[in-house]
């Protein structure tokens, strides 16, 4: 089996120039969706051509919260507007300024042998598929062990 065979085509997208704000709201709307499994939510970051330009998860956003919180006093933390003030700290960042730039991906032939190979390596929850360089599906990691022991259910 390869890539094509399990790749989910309906993939969450977001421009490298749209707003946090933006990027967080479709997270919220892409998570639990039926079709994703209940993977992880995350984001695959495209240029202004549609191609693969990096990735953004969850815990990118979080880290850029924490970055923020590292200029902010210790008894601030317990403040009821603590989040409202590391919110305004990122609220004019882009999401090319957080994303992870150099994304590892695979082509629609990959192997699901190969992907395992860079799940278990990497500790991905998704690796987006390209066909030259355009994002044309990606693969979570739920799915692909589904694919690999159906064979155990026959």
């Amino acid at each position: 089996m390869k890539a094509r065979d399990i790749m989910i085509k309906d993939v969450p997208t977001i421009s490298r120039k749209s707003s946090l704000k933006e990027a967080v709201l479709l997270l919220k709307k892409n998570y639990g969706d039926k079709s994703f499994l209940n993977s992880a939510p995350g984001l695959v970051v495209v240029n202004d051509w549609g191609e693969l330009a990096g990735v953004l998860m969850p815990l990118t956003i979080m880290q850029a919260l924490l970055e923020a919180a590292e200029t902010t006093e210790p008894s601030q933390r317990e403040d009821a507007g603590y989040f409202d003030l590391l919110c305004g700290a990122i609220k004019d960042k882009l999401v090319e300024d957080i994303m992870e730039r150099e994304p590892i991906s695979v082509t629609e032939d990959a192997l699901l042998v190969d992907i395992a190979g860079l799940f278990v390596q990497h500790r991905f929850q998704r690796i987006p598929v390209v066909r030259e360089k355009k994002v044309v599906g990606i693969i979570y990691r739920t799915p692909l062990l589904f694919a690999m022991t159906n064979c155990l259910f026959k």
